[in-house]
Parts: C-alpha cells; sequence; structure tokens
C-alpha cells in the first residue's frame, strides 16, 4: 500500500512512520531495563505505600503504566509483570488493567493528533481498504469490541503500534477501550500471577529468583509465560482470521 501513495500522502504519513519506528524500538528496550530492575522499581512502590497509603501507590502505579505505555515507551508485559511482583496477582491484574486503558486512551489520543486526518483521507481514496476498515470498525459497538479485543490477544502486537493503527483508522472510542481491556486482561493475569508466585518468598529481582530457586526452576517458570502467552494469541489470531473471513465472504455475496 505505501508503494501506492503518491509523494504528497507519503510526506503527510512520515510524522506517523516516525512514530511507528520509535513505539517498536523504544518499549522493546525499555522492557529489558525495567524487569532487570524489579527490585529497584518495586521498593519505590512499597515507599509510596509506606508513606502514602496502598491504594495511593496502586493509583500512582497505574499512571505511571499509563504515561509510560501511552507514550510507547515501555511495554505492557514488563509492567503487568511489575504489577503482580509488586501487588499480587488480582491487585496486580486490576492495577494494570487500569494503566491499560489510561494509557491506550492516551496512545489513542497521539495517534489520532500526529496522523490528522491523513491517514481518514488516504483510506477515503481507496475503497478496497476503505471496505476493509468497515468490515473490522463499522458494522456496530458488539462486532467493533469484538474485532479490537482479538487484535489485542494478540502478542505479536504490541501495544503501543495498535494504539497508533486504531487511533489513525479512527475507531470508535467506546469498542476500543473495552476491546483493550478484554483482549488485554488474559495476558495481564498470567504475567501477574506468574511475577506474583516469583515473588511470593521474598525474592527483591530477577537475579535473586534465580539464586534461590535456581536456573531449572526459573527457565521453567519464563517458558510457563511465554508459552501461556502464545497460546492466547494463537487463538485470537485465529479467532480474528475467521471473523475477517466470514466478513469477507459477506460483502463479496452483496
Amino acid at each position: 500500500m505505501i508503494a501506492s501513495l503518491d509523494a504528497s500522502e507519503r510526506r503527510e504519513l512520515r510524522p506517523v512512520g516516525v512514530l511507528a519506528v520509535c513505539w517498536v524500538l523504544l518499549p522493546a528496550a525499555g522492557g529489558f531495563v525495567l524487569l532487570a530492575n524489579l527490585g529497584p522499581a518495586s521498593d519505590a512502590i512499597n515507599s509510596i505505600a509506606a508513606s502514602s497509603g496502598f491504594a495511593a501507590s496502586l493509583g500512582a502505579f497505574a499512571v505511571f503504566f499509563a504515561i509510560t505505555s501511552g507514550l510507547g515507551l515501555l511495554p505492557t508485559y514488563a509492567q503487568a509483570i511489575l504489577a503482580g511482583w509488586a501487588f499480587g496477582t488480582t491487585l496486580g491484574t486490576v492495577g494494570a488493567i487500569l494503566g491499560i486503558l489510561l494509557g491506550a486512551l492516551i496512545g489513542f489520543g497521539l495517534a489520532r493528533l500526529i496522523s490528522g486526518p491523513a491517514i481518514e483521507a488516504i483510506i477515503s481514496k481507496r475503497p478496497v481498504v476503505a471496505a476493509v476498515r468497515k468490515a473490522v470498525i463499522g458494522q456496530g459497538f458488539i462486532r467493533a469490541t469484538y474485532i479490537v479485543a482479538l487484535l489485542r490477544l494478540s502478542p505479536n502486537s504490541p501495544f503501543a503500534l495498535s494504539n497508533l493503527a486504531l487511533g489513525g483508522a479512527r475507531t470508535p472510542t467506546a469498542p476500543y477501550l473495552l476491546g483493550t481491556m478484554l483482549g488485554m486482561l488474559p495476558r495481564t493475569a498470567v504475567a501477574a500471577g506468574i511475577a506474583a508466585a516469583a515473588a511470593a518468598d521474598g525474592s527483591r529481582g530477577l537475579l535473586e529468583v534465580v539464586q534461590e530457586k535456581g536456573w531449572p526452576m526459573t527457565i521453567t517458570g519464563i517458558v510457563v509465560l511465554v508459552v501461556a502467552i502464545l497460546i492466547i494469541g494463537s487463538i485470537g489470531k485465529r479467532a480474528l482470521k475467521r471473523a475477517l473471513e466470514d466478513q469477507t465472504g459477506s460483502m463479496a455475496s452483496i
């Protein structure tokens, strides 16, 4: 599709392209940094809890999560691990989902601001692309929510990049948020749960987990997390493919 754009359209999309590259590279790097510093990050959360109360620390974490994920600085999986590490499975999942929803709004608004009318104008000039977008988000609240949820299930779709695509395509806000919550909840809960189990013995970081549990147990935990996320993503990918094929078939019959 990019090759078919004229020079003016490419200029209009240049800021979107720059943002997309940043939102691919920055979270990947930031995730490693955060996971390497789980102990200090957890200590910072505990210090807020000690001085201002547990609810304040959970709220502060959600705001931090929202800003860093919405601006494409940190990935959601690493912050979900931190949430489970610091707050436990249930509250960690709650705090992470709050951060995801707020971050989704930030990324959504930023994507619309950066893309402006450019993506909308380009889509309107291409009937095939416009038809695909209508099939995805233009068939009512329930279907749009369903499609967004399936898109969010897949770990192959980075959170910030999905925000950019869905925001640029002018996805309706309500199904965007509800679909985001439903789609992100399974893998967020899995990540928080495994992190909470790893931190249950008082470990302050991944290095201590390795030292206390040994490499076999540590690697087993990582494998379980990765496999669980891949299974969830595979289910979402297959369901999304079926939904789009069904919609394509129904459009072809009209």
